[in-house]
């Protein structure tokens, strides 16, 4: 399949060959940054990432692993000496826990088992090392597949999460967790004695919409001492300096995301929440130095924000002279809490590992400075983005972004492609945008502006504007979207005889919708959605988090779900349709995009369907991104007449 613009090639490997940062880490005395570097396509059969090493204040990063192995999750020892690290050096696939010297050396297994795990943590004494490890095959198992006496029966025989702790001076480890509790996230006490633990009944990801229990249990194992319950995850818990007060992300209504930050005390008492009536959405949370504060990285509306949260909850921005754009995850702080550290990006730059220093006088610019040039290969004339806001019901704002292809001349008008974006709990954000999962710049490339919105259901608003999809799915959200596409007509950018729309997971559900509701555009993508509200809520590996959105289960009240299904409406569709879709998708099964193409096609309609083998939710490997990409543009390209 060609594509092609302005009569060039269109340069498909600059958006599958990057290679991103991540994970950043601080050192203790705010020296150094250990951070992960990954591709963004895997070309093997196992993911292949560096850790490497950059100094705070500037200078040649150097690549702390050698990268031939999955290397990940960097963690600085307290006293900043060593630095422990995740690895399947030993056995591909399966991931041990290793430590080597600051400066470098031969790296050190010091765990006796390997598989799948995650979360490395240090005590705060050194002497221990924490990790969650999923339980792995027992021996009879293993004789059992073997035999191929493999029947499965559901609901049974869970591997669960556990979490283990490694003694470094005697070698020894053990896992300290209940045998019968999925642990979703843990914290060290100051003092090293105890761990507070967040977990579920089992490992079924459904779970994190349900109830969940926060616990603190002895480093050395022992019974759990239960501290209260919540629906939903407790993320990013985090202990005060003087070990009364536990800081953590939970949901602030009815949907299902960690959006507010509370506090409660160890001994008991109600939750305090420290971020009322905010109207943003706080994604990462992490100490401020030893943890007399907090670290809070949050949206609001399309740009992140970094402030220092105080136990008290006032709140004292970090970055009062921006830079507007996204952090990539949490930003973190060295030990006296003065030096930071993030991976951030923009509209017009990719992603770099960047820091920065907090002035006595926090009204000083204290700009961020960019460390890394990972992204000088790909990010070099892209399109340019712009924030935009529209009116959509009376009195309703609706905020987005829009990229316009690189030659736009103001009063022009082009093409114009929604791409609607996935949750619906998310937001499209001021970051760069060019990869398998992102498309506005390779969109624009081709000369069309890309529409990203962020309608009801978004985050980064406060929790009220995620919430107004509640008993309205497909409803305003639908409304906002199309009142964008007005709105870009009516400033004369939009061509409104050439319109696209098109997203991933819940914007591939929208998608459908969208293309069921109106005949406006000439062309559509529907990535890994879902057509049918019913099934999807049986096939699907989080049913509960449809009660976000509903007030019952399909199986008790279906006419809501069915109300909202594009399938139901299949027969309006006039809108060429084509279907993406990895085949081992858990989240969303692959059988809702056969549903959608199996209509289209018995109706007559324009569609095509194309599945991943191998691929789940996301797309991992090289070629199918490759190839994803190619099919997205071309489709495009053809019915838009670009």
């Amino acid at each position: 399949m060609s594509t092609e613009t302005t009569g060039q090639p269109f340069d498909l490997e600059r958006w599958v060959d990057q290679r991103r940062p991540t994970d950043v880490q601080l050192s203790p005395d705010g020296a150094l940054i250990a951070y992960v570097v990954r591709p963004v396509s895997r070309r093997g059969q196992y993911w292949e990432s560096a850790i490497w090493i950059v100094p705070w204040s500037g200078g040649e990063p150097r690549q702390f692993t050698s990268g031939l192995w999955q290397d990940e999750s960097p963690r600085w020892s307290p006293d900043g000496s060593r630095l422990a690290f995740l690895s399947d050096r030993a056995e591909r696939g399966k991931l041990s826990v290793f430590v080597m010297p600051r400066d470098g050396g031969e790296a050190v297994r010091i765990f006796d088992r390997q598989g799948e795990l995650s979360m490395l943590s240090w005590s705060p004494d050194g002497r221990s090392l924490a990790v969650l490890m999923t339980d792995p095959e027992t021996e009879e198992e293993k004789r059992r597949r073997e035999a191929k006496e493999d029947h499965h029966v559901w609901d049974t025989d869970y591997k669960y999460q556990r979490l283990w702790v490694i003694d470094l001076e005697s070698g020894q480890s053990r896992a300290i967790s209940p045998p019968d509790r999925q642990v979703r996230g843990y914290a060290w006490s100051p003092d090293s004695s105890r761990l507070v633990i967040n977990t579920s009944p089992t490992p079924k990801i459904d779970d994190i919409f349900r109830e969940t229990e926060v616990a603190i249990l002895s480093r050395d194992g022992g019974e759990l001492r239960p501290l209260f319950q919540v629906k939903g995850l407790v993320e990013d818990l985090t202990w005060s300096t003087d070990g009364e007060w536990l800081a953590y992300r939970a949901p602030a209504g009815r949907v299902v995301h960690g959006e507010y930050v509370y506090a409660r005390r160890i001994e008991g008492g109600d939750p305090v929440c420290l971020t009322p009536g905010y109207e943003g959405t706080v994604e990462a949370l992490r100490p401020l130095g030893d943890g007399r504060a907090l670290v809070a990285t949050a949206f609001e509306g399309l740009d992140s924000m970094v402030y220092r949260l105080a136990w008290d909850g006032r709140r004292e921005r970090l970055l009062p002279h921006g830079p507007h754009g996204t952090f990539h995850g949490a930003v973190v702080a060295s030990a006296s809490g003065d030096r930071l550290a993030g991976v951030w990006s923009d509209g017009g730059h990719g992603l770099e590992v960047v820091s920065w220093s907090l002035a006595d006088d926090i009204s000083q610019d204290t700009s961020p400075r960019a460390l890394t040039r990972l992204s000088t290969s790909y990010s070099t004339g892209l399109a340019t983005t712009c924030t935009v806001e529209w009116e959509s019901d009376p009195g309703v704002a609706v905020q987005g972004l829009l990229v316009l292809p690189p030659a736009y001349r103001e009063g022009q008008r082009v093409p114009l492609i929604v791409q609607i974006h996935g949750g619906p709990t998310s937001l499209w954000s001021n970051e760069f945008l060019g990869s398998w999962h992102d498309w506005a710049q390779p969109l624009a490339a081709l000369g069309c502006a890309v529409l990203l919105p962020n309608p009801r259901g978004s985050t980064g608003r406060g929790p009220t504007w995620a919430n107004a999809i509640f008993g309205d799915v497909a409803g305003g959200e639908f409304r906002d979207t199309m009142a964008g596409v007005d709105a870009m007509i009516a400033r004369g950018i939009a061509d409104p005889e050439r319109l696209g729309v098109c997203g991933w997971s819940w914007g591939g559900y929208m998608t459908a919708w969208t293309v069921t509701q109106t005949d406006r555009f000439k062309a559509a993508v529907m990535g890994a959605g879902l057509c049918n509200l019913i099934s999807d809520n049986s096939l699907g590996d989080i049913p509960s988090a449809n009660l976000s959105y509903f007030e019952r289960s399909p199986y008790e009240d279906p006419e809501p779900y069915w109300e909202r299904s594009p399938i139901r409406y299949v027969q309006n569709v006039r809108t060429p349709l084509l279907i993406v879709h990895g085949e081992e998708d858990r989240r969303v099964a692959v059988s809702e995009s056969i549903q959608m193409y199996q209509a289209l096609r018995t109706l007559g309609k324009v569609c095509e369907l194309v599945t991943y083998p191998r691929e789940g939710h996301t797309i991992e490997e090289y070629n199918h991104q490759r190839d994803l990409l190619e099919r997205i543009l071309g489709w495009f390209k053809r019915h838009l007449n670009l």
